[in-house]
């Protein structure tokens, strides 16, 4: 099957990676940080501001391949601080909503200052 490289014209990947690919009907969303395309961070200091924008833009990514949140079968959250978990969840859980996807969470350290989250995403149409 062929790859497609999923590219939303709002975000501009900063290293040799691809932010999304499809191939079929599956989806793999890199792992999403909260910086703007200059490498600015956006939310500093702020985790919920963090996810909030991780989980747009791997909204805005799954929409190249014509998929949304709902189709989120599994993420990978980074969290710089256990600490924030309670944070971060509460902003995952109001934008994932129901029929939540399998999660793995695990304290990392972040290739950036101040990133407090990443995370990546695995997406399916059925």
């Amino acid at each position: 099957m062929p790859k497609k490289v999923l590219q939303p014209k709002a975000w501009i990947p900063r290293g040799p990676y691809s932010l999304g690919t499809q191939v079929g009907n599956l989806a793999f969303v890199a792992g999403q940080i909260s910086q703007d395309n200059e490498g600015k961070l956006i939310g500093p200091g702020d985790v919920k501001a963090q996810t909030r924008v991780v989980i747009e833009k791997i909204e805005q990514i799954l929409a190249e391949a014509g998929m949304t949140l709902e189709d989120v079968v599994s993420t990978t959250v980074y969290l710089q601080n256990l600490t924030d978990y309670k944070d971060m969840n509460e902003v995952y859980t109001a934008l994932f909503k129901k029929d939540f996807p399998a999660r793995a969470t695990v304290r990392a350290d972040l290739a950036g200052e101040g990133l407090l989250v990443e995370i990546a995403a695995i997406a399916a149409r059925g």
